[in-house]
């Protein structure tokens, strides 16, 4: 092993916090569109693989900008927990969109949106669709998980 093939030493594990927080942001949005303008169901599961890869990757580069390394596993919690809380941010860009998309609404979009009514979003729906959510949270979490190597 040459000089420049060392393996990296300590990831810079802020900067990939950034990128895999970044990373998930965008996936959360792009999931709540889907979920909602366009009535995604076993798409969504796509949607959670695709997204999960996106934040393991991030988090990956942010990390380690290239160079070889090791796996580290606090790193893979880390984006694994990412793609959690994304997909959870993703759940409320659904309601908040399905909120937006009432018509002739009595009151304002922020009275409409609370705690309650996300809660309330979310375990009214099909049983199903719970089914189709759960699926793309699992997706993605593992691949955040599996792509923070």
């Amino acid at each position: 092993m040459s000089e420049g093939q060392l393996l990296a030493d300590r990831p810079n594990v802020w900067h990939g916090f950034d990128l895999g927080l970044l990373a998930g942001l965008g996936f959360a949005l792009v999931y709540g569109v889907c979920a909602e303008v366009l009535s995604l169901t076993w798409g969504l599961a796509a949607v959670g693989f695709l997204g999960g890869i996106v934040v393991g990757g991030a988090v990956t580069q942010g990390a380690w900008a290239g160079r070889k390394h090791i796996t580290v596993h606090r790193l893979q919690l880390a984006a694994a927990l990412t793609g959690v809380g994304a997909w959870i941010v993703g759940l409320f860009v659904a309601y908040a969109i399905s909120q937006a998309l009432i018509p002739q609404p009595s009151t304002g979009l922020l009275e409409r949106l609370s705690f309650g009514g996300f809660s309330d979003y979310f375990t009214g729906q099909f049983e199903f669709m719970r089914v189709v959510h759960a699926a793309a949270l699992a997706a993605a979490a593992f691949m955040a998980w599996r792509g923070a190597r």
